[in-house]
């Protein structure tokens, strides 16, 4: 964070930085402390979003926000001063949007050491050693990609200065653009979410307000609450640790057990005892003779079974 050197007998506010590089506010309708500084409001904040400018907080001796906004011209310089320490892995030196040095070309250059990120010496590296041995060992695996500078273009007209992967999932894009072209949605939750952050501050400054000026008791006893609650201090809680076991010897569970089965075989007899499903019925046989076929029935079990005769006659 960066403080204020304090404030000189007028009341004006003094800064180490030139004025040259911090952002005329005035034209945006922002009331300036000094050039380039204002107070840090919601208001403040949502003006330099819009006009996607770039700033930094300050706090003076008695604790107050604010905040010193970089113009446009200064974060271009900057850009482009650091974009000149990287000369040595450009393509083309004389090119700002010129491609990094890639494959064997990176791992050459004696600047790559301290000026390119270990993930992607690593990641060439890996790339290079697939392409010596042919390929990828499974047919089902994709081949290695080799990172390459991010292909995005800033709104100064300088590209991003950040690696991509070389994935072609990836578009030619960094995590960082990949993120906020191709997942618009949680982009947007993720601004939301930085934009209740810096309303945060303002909202405990409201329930302060709030606590010691309101003339309703139950209003300040609310805001009072919320205070301790979001602080992590709460009310005590009654809480009821009385477990209730209810333990019955095995013999009385073993006994009831064979109370039903029993009661169950009592049920059971009687049901078969009523059954009038079984009716008596006679087997009626075909007998084949040498003169045609004889019919005759079967005598039930209870009826002694006859002689058995045919119409032939005995021999």
């Amino acid at each position: 964070m960066l403080e204020l050197n304090g404030e000189t007998d007028d009341g004006v506010l003094r800064l180490d930085d030139p004025i040259t590089d911090r952002a005329d506010l005035s034209a945006l309708g922002i009331d300036e402390l000094e050039r380039g500084v204002c107070e840090d409001t919601f208001e403040n904040r949502g003006i330099l979003r819009r006009s996607k400018l770039i700033w930094e907080p300050l706090y003076t001796s008695d604790g107050s926000r604010l905040l010193k906004v970089r113009s446009a011209e200064s974060i271009r310089e900057r850009r482009i001063q650091s974009l000149s320490e990287k000369r040595p892995i450009l393509v083309n030196g004389s090119d700002n949007n010129s491609d990094y040095l890639t494959g064997l070309d990176l791992l050459a250059e004696e600047a790559t050491d301290y000026l390119v990120p270990p993930w992607v010496i690593h990641a060439t590296r890996l790339y290079l050693k697939e392409q010596e041995e042919g390929g990828p060992k499974s047919a089902k695996r994709q081949p290695l990609a080799q990172p390459h500078r991010c292909r995005y273009i800033k709104s100064d007209g300088i590209r991003c200065m950040l690696w991509g992967s070389g994935r072609p999932k990836d578009d030619g894009l960094c995590r960082v653009h990949l993120r906020s072209v191709k997942h618009k949605t949680s982009d947007d939750i993720e601004r939301a979410r930085e934009k209740l952050m810096q309303a945060a501050p303002y909202a405990v400054d409201k329930l302060e307000e709030l606590m010691e000026t309101a003339e309703s008791e139950p209003v300040k006893l609310k805001a009072a609450t919320e205070i301790l609650d979001r602080a992590g201090v709460r009310g005590g809680v009654e809480i009821d640790t009385t477990v209730n076991v209810d333990v019955r010897p095995a013999a009385q569970v073993i006994a009831e057990r064979l109370d039903r089965l029993a009661a169950g075989a009592i049920v059971a007899a009687a049901k078969l005892a009523t059954d009038n499903s079984v009716v008596d019925a006679e087997v009626v046989l075909e007998v084949e003779t040498g003169s045609g076929s004889e019919t005759f029935n079967e005598p039930s079990k209870d009826e002694e079974r006859p002689a058995a005769t045919t119409n032939q006659g005995q021999e």
